[in-house]
């Protein structure tokens, strides 16, 4: 599905879906068909994953993605009909900003989440190389509501997490303590 006027109208189709986590996704799987033939792969990071993991709990209005070149994404952009004004995306219509922030995602090896839209898909970061990004706010930049969304990533994924490779990471960033004793707290909560 690379042809580019069948993209745009599936782009269009974005402007009369309501839920607005549903759009985004929409959207970035629409961006990510455009990228396949240019073997490139979009991933959703940031806020917006945020609020897929905690299911909506986190409100973003914009798309965060990682990709490995930002020359081609300009160009693909721009054949889907999305502005740049300085660093950002958009389409007014379609309510949206898109930002590539990122480039390849460097030494984050948790599996990514790939979630089907339809005939299409898209890929957000792995849950626990989210975790160990919000974890790095939290203790390094001070950020406490990065603290609040680790609390609420391990009270809603615990069973899921792989915590060996959560721990590794963690060990590297020099933010082990914290998450030790964030994941005493997520589990108080879930008692």
């Amino acid at each position: 599905m690379s042809d580019i006027l069948e993209l745009q109208g599936r782009l269009n189709k974005a402007a009369s879906i309501e839920d607005p986590l549903k759009k985004r996704l929409w959207i970035l799987a629409v961006i990510t068909a455009a990228l396949h033939p240019y073997k490139i792969q979009p991933i959703l990071i940031g806020g917006g994953a945020v609020e897929y993991y905690t299911f909506g709990g986190y409100a973003t209005f914009d798309l965060d993605i990682a990709v490995s070149n930002h020359q081609i994404l300009t160009e693909v952009m721009d054949n889907l009909g999305l502005k740049k004004e300085g660093r950002y995306w958009s389409r007014e219509d379609l309510d949206i900003v898109i930002e590539s922030p990122a480039g390849a995602l460097e030494g984050e090896d948790a599996p990514l989440t790939k979630v089907e839209i339809e005939d299409m898909s898209c890929y957000i970061i792995g849950l626990e190389d989210l975790i160990i990004d919000r974890l790095n706010g939290y203790v390094h930049w001070h950020w406490e509501d990065d603290r609040r969304w680790v609390v609420n990533l391990i009270s809603l994924h615990k069973s899921e997490i792989d915590w060996d490779y959560l721990k590794k990471k963690a060990r590297q960033e020099a933010t082990l303590k914290e998450l030790l004793e964030i994941k005493e707290e997520a589990e108080e909560i879930g008692r």
